[in-house]
């Protein structure tokens, strides 16, 4: 009877399990993180840049984001801007609009960065003021570049 040769393995199928559980948990984390961040960017940006009048402060705390996973919202930032007489209209919309497109992707983690006000593509529109485009182009360009450098130290 002759013996069969090969490589008696150190670990277990149980244990690669394990090892491929805690990688992709790492790559959530990572990827929320980063998402977030942008997030951030994006709303900091919007809120603060936009060169139009917000006399009752709605339009400004109407622009936030989500980050949704699978259909289900995991974070957000929304809240009243003190800059008009209101603003709990505008967040009240943007939540409002954010689970309805938070419905629309329910597949894996996305970020979505929104102006809840109806009438803010009017605003970019007709009276060629910026309200979250800027803040769009800007948050994209900073996430290839966070990406890409996170693929160069890999």
């Amino acid at each position: 009877m002759s013996k069969k040769a090969g490589i008696t393995p150190l670990f277990t199928k149980s244990d690669l399990n394990r090892w491929m559980k805690i990688f992709e948990d790492r790559v959530h984390a990572k990827t929320y993180t980063l998402l977030q961040a942008a997030g951030e960017m994006f709303v900091k940006y919007a809120r603060e840049s936009g060169k139009y009048i917000d006399h009752t402060g709605n339009l400004r705390s109407s622009i936030g984001y989500v980050i949704v996973e699978n259909g289900s919202i995991e974070g957000d930032n929304f809240k009243i801007v003190q800059s008009g007489t209101d603003g709990k209209e505008g967040v009240e919309k943007a939540r409002r609009l954010a689970r309805t497109l938070a419905n629309t992707h329910n597949t894996g983690m996305v970020l979505i960065g929104l102006a809840g006000m109806e009438y803010a593509v009017y605003v970019e529109a007709m009276e060629s003021k910026d309200v979250i485009t800027a803040a769009n182009i800007k948050t994209e360009e900073w996430m290839r570049k966070a990406i890409q450098t996170q693929f160069d130290r890999a």
